[in-house]
């Protein structure tokens, strides 16, 4: 089963003390490939700063997970796997936002 894809908006689980945080506008790493309007991200994409109120404390994770068999073309000329509910980002947390009509490669 595919995996819903994710999109500038969606959310992530968050971890541990760390709360959830979202794909801010800007995140997407191909602009131009949209899913029901909103950026579609890719592994590479970063996540808004989480966890503390001090801006030097908090963390920005980075999706190092995406789909095994969907790639997209970003705006700087690099393939990448698509991001997809499920998917892993480097800061613990998972991708919990996504598509509600499209999904890529084996569910995550």
């Amino acid at each position: 089963m595919a995996g819903s894809m994710a999109r500038e908006g969606d959310m992530t689980t968050g971890h541990g003390s760390y709360p959830p945080a979202i794909f801010l506008p800007g995140s997407s790493l191909c602009q131009l490939a949209q899913i029901e309007g909103k950026p579609m991200l890719t592994v590479d994409a970063k996540c808004a700063p989480h966890g503390s109120p001090s801006p030097s404390a908090a963390i920005i994770g980075t999706i190092i997970q995406g789909s095994p068999t969907s790639l997209v073309k970003c705006d700087d000329g690099v393939f990448r796997k698509v991001a997809r509910i499920g998917d892993a980002l480097d800061c613990g947390c998972k991708i919990v936002g996504g598509a509600k009509t499209v999904g890529a490669g084996a569910g995550a």
